[in-house]
């Protein structure tokens, strides 16, 4: 009888061969692969990649961090996401003052945005404190709101671009800010990079323009039913992309009326509202797998 249930259950949550598009770069596979299990038939076509800052032995940006951890007393340190640890720490690796750094920062309240970032300090010993409930940087606002930040310093390990309302914020608060990036965000992921993230052990898939276009060309002509977007940067060089080409009000009609447009998060979802495009489905968990586990059963209740 439970066994029947679960069955069931599991038949009802499908793609039915439905078009779903997958913008990520670094999980595209693995995100392809559940919308094949739930039926769907997955349409990869990346919109954004990363482009390293550290494209020397030991970037200018590498020893700005460097000299910042060892001259400067941080109290809080916000360290975005899993790559950036570990682009970063690649090159504190070769400065022979990877010690000093670690011992730094464990005499710091370390805050990380995700369990990512959190498992890559991890890795060289270093302790997070802190991870907020909402992975966003919304939900580091809220947790950094109920510390005691006036007259401290603060560090942040950007992803590929900075947020100036984050740091603003802690400004407001009374603390005064250093920022750093070890990589940038770019529509072409370059070969530095793709072995960063194979050492990683992420399946991931190069963007390019040529993919990018072609994505655009078959929303315009109907052959997609669904897109995805992780991150609010895969959003927004996905339509500063379609406004160079001079494609962006036909895309942004084509969005709001015939493809069903799904965000994995708040902070995706207030990007792709900046380009005036009415997102139609965010999953209850902000993850890449519930967002399509969730996607399939919405799809099947709606049929």
């Amino acid at each position: 009888q439970v066994l029947i249930i679960l069955i069931h259950h599991e038949s009802c949550m499908s793609l039915s061969g439905i078009t779903v598009a997958i913008t990520s770069s670094r999980r595209a596979s693995e995100l392809a692969s559940l919308v094949r299990k739930f039926g769907g038939v997955p349409y990869i076509a990346p919109t954004i990649g990363i482009r390293s800052n550290n494209n020397n032995t030991l970037s200018s940006e590498c020893t700005k961090f460097i000299e910042t951890i060892e001259s400067e007393k941080m109290h809080f340190f916000v360290f975005m996401t899993g790559v950036g640890v570990f682009n970063l720490f690649q090159c504190v690796l070769k400065s022979n003052r990877l010690d000093n750094v670690i011992e730094k920062l464990n005499d710091t309240i370390v805050i990380a945005r995700s369990n990512k970032p959190a498992l890559e300090l991890t890795k060289f010993g270093i302790a997070t404190k802190f991870v907020p409930k909402m992975n966003t940087i919304g939900g580091i606002i809220d947790l950094i709101g109920k510390l005691d930040v006036k007259d401290k310093n603060v560090g942040i390990l950007w992803h590929g671009e900075y947020v100036d309302a984050f740091k603003e914020r802690l400004e407001s608060l009374g603390s005064k800010v250093f920022e750093f990036s070890s990589y940038s965000y770019s529509t072409n992921l370059e070969q530095k990079n793709a072995t960063i993230l194979k050492e990683m052990g992420y399946d991931f898939v190069a963007p390019t323009n040529e993919k990018i276009k072609r994505l655009i060309d078959d929303i315009v002509a109907g052959n997609i039913d669904t897109i995805t977007f992780t991150s609010p940067p895969a959003v927004k060089e996905f339509f500063e992309f379609a406004s160079r080409n001079n494609k962006i009000d036909l895309l942004i009609d084509k969005l709001n009326h015939n493809v069903l447009v799904v965000s994995v998060g708040p902070s995706t979802s207030a990007m792709i509202e900046k380009y005036r495009i009415k997102v139609d489905f965010v999953p209850h968990a902000y993850r890449m797998g519930t967002m399509v586990k969730e996607l399939a059963d919405y799809i099947s209740s709606h049929e």
